[in-house]
């Protein structure tokens, strides 16, 4: 498990994310949110609780997925009732409190990223076909948004 700490994620991160066959998105600001999204992880479970939610995940042999915990800032909150034993997890936070469910040295302080990251992620996201002018647009929005 890894935990990022800090104002951003950076684009080199994202791009390792796209490996995985599965994300699983978590919004990790409060109980409700993170209940509402691990509940929407499990296919077509009624009785659902956070273990229906690991027994299918552990059920998906074969499949490197990844649970993405993101705005998990309130110390508060008990998160690790909500992380499994198991798999792939990537925790971001601006509270550095919150890396103590990291692995041991798995924790990184990450900053804003730098014109160049902010471009490439633009037009990653946006599907922009390479193209000299494509290019000009991020490059010219990206100043605007600095």
């Amino acid at each position: 498990m890894v935990c990022l700490y800090g104002f951003s994620v950076s684009y080199d991160l994202l791009n390792t994310i796209d490996s995985f066959s599965e994300i699983f998105y978590v919004d990790a600001t409060n109980e409700q949110t993170l209940q509402a999204d691990l509940k929407a992880i499990t296919p077509g479970s009624a009785d659902w609780s956070v273990d229906t939610t690991w027994h299918w995940l552990a059920s998906q042999g074969g499949k490197t997925w990844i649970l993405y915990f993101d705005n998990a800032d309130d110390v508060e909150l008990d998160l690790g009732r909500f992380i499994p034993s198991f798999g792939n997890t990537l925790i971001t936070t601006r509270n550095s409190q919150l890396c103590i469910h990291a692995d041991e040295d798995a924790d990184s302080r990450v900053g804003g990223m730098h014109c160049e990251e902010s471009k490439a992620l633009l037009l990653h996201l946006s599907r922009a076909k390479p193209s000299k002018e494509n290019e000009k647009l991020a490059e010219l929005i990206v100043k605007v948004c600095f």
